[in-house]
């Protein structure tokens, strides 16, 4: 049985958790206990997080996932997109299928709950993959001296901001977030990181309003002296060039003490803002490319939903057909048997509707899995791509159409961690 976990459940998913992660340090007494204490807090309080758990035919608790409730842009509109966290399944009760059988769960809530889309970060993106789950934006981090930085901004003008700018922080970010495809709305664990401080913020205000603003910590440089710092950049958003600017110029004037900066984005094109990209590797890619970033991929996505995802999205920002227009679409979702076959996409003039089919006499235009669909439907890759990579088959269709109908022209953005 797959249920929320109460109240008196959580000092066993706390014992989960301390083997399942080793890392998080949940070993001693104390630390569980201040763990127990805050889960029990998200659980009950307002704060988007829910605690589900596999209990065995005697009640005992084999495994544990943390579903979080955003609010995300997709292709520029709001809609509720769900994330799931913390799997983690007992010791003694490896390879039985709980994590299938907690994925499973998943994504029935969100079908329940009219959730189209739902994300993770994978601790093992291929296991993922087999799940349905499409690979995300990739994430670059740079490593760059300060005077790397191309900046002709004031950088007078940017002053710190303290636990009481929290709502003017949120605003802003929140402000970011409805022009940029794949931002979630703050989150409440996000908030409680700006009310303890855990971050420094600066920012920069005009007319009494925030219009950009940066979350840093300073980080000793490994094997050396106790003044040789790094700069790690955990958040950039600004509203106003003017604003990237100002807070770059500021960047830009901690040379003296700041060996690098270490900004993590998921904007390929921040080379662009730089006069020597180059990290500290001092590697050379052949024949000669000066390593710039080391690259990651993490986050992932899944439409549980096609159809809810069709008519909710409707595609808004993409192209539209000149004329009347009918697909015939295979999905490939061996995960979700529901929602694996057929489909036949029809555009009226003003509206993608979608209806599953059994079968039909016509020739389908499109066979693609779930994964890759995903993918594709939220900008991260083109189908063109997808095709020249023997990911898809495609039928009397043109290709470049299908990716200015179908696929965000945003590549997606997103700063939650979770």
């Amino acid at each position: 049985m797959i249920r929320l976990l109460e109240k008196e459940d959580f000092e066993q998913a706390v014992k989960i958790y301390a083997l399942a992660y080793p890392g998080m340090g949940l070993q001693p007494t104390e630390k569980k206990v201040a763990f127990v204490e805050r889960l029990i807090r998200e659980q009950e309080e307002q704060t988007g997080i829910r605690y589900y758990g596999y209990f065995s035919h005697n009640d005992e608790l084999l495994g544990v996932y943390a579903l979080h409730d955003f609010e995300g842009n997709v292709n520029g509109k709001f809609q509720r997109v769900f994330g799931i966290g913390m799997v983690a399944v007992h010791l003694l009760h490896k390879k039985e299928k709980i994590a299938f059988k907690l994925l499973s769960h998943f994504h029935e809530l969100a079908r329940h709950e009219n959730v189209s889309l739902v994300t993770l970060y994978p601790f093992k993106p291929s296991f993922y993959q087999k799940m349905g789950y499409g690979f995300g934006p990739t994430r670059y981090e740079f490593k760059i001296k300060p005077n790397a930085l191309i900046a002709n901004g004031e950088k007078a003008l940017v002053k710190f901001l303290s636990t009481e700018d929290e709502e003017e922080i949120v605003r802003l970010y929140n402000d970011c977030a409805e022009t940029t495809h794949g931002m979630m709305k703050r989150t409440w664990s996000e908030r409680q990181h700006i009310k303890n401080g855990v971050k420094q913020y600066v920012g920069v205000e005009e007319e009494g309003k925030l219009i950009g603003a940066l979350a840093f910590t300073l980080q000793p440089v490994k094997d050396s002296n106790f003044i040789h710092h790094h700069l790690v950049v955990s958040e950039w958003i600004w509203t106003k060039p003017s604003a990237y600017k100002q807070l770059a110029s500021w960047l830009q004037s901690q040379h003296d003490q700041v060996d690098r900066i270490i900004f993590r984005t998921n904007d390929k094109s921040f080379i662009h803002a730089l006069t020597n990209p180059s990290n500290d590797s001092n590697r050379i890619i052949p024949s000669v490319y000066h390593e710039v970033a080391t690259t990651g991929t993490g986050l992932m996505y899944r439409i549980t939903n096609v159809i809810d995802f069709i008519h909710e999205m409707n595609f808004q920002s993409c192209r539209k057909p000149n004329e009347n227009t009918k697909l015939l679409l295979f999905v490939k979702d061996t995960f979700l048997d529901e929602q694996n076959g057929l489909y036949e996409l029809t555009f009226n003039g003003d509206f993608w509707n979608v209806t599953k089919q059994s079968s039909s006499k016509d020739e389908v235009n499109l066979i693609i899995g779930i994964h890759d669909l995903s993918s594709w439907w939220m900008g991260c890759v083109s189908l063109e791509a997808l095709h020249q990579y023997g990911g898809v088959t495609i039928s009397n269709v043109e290709l470049n159409m299908l990716d200015e109908w179908f696929k965000p022209k945003d590549y997606p953005i997103c700063l939650t961690a979770f």
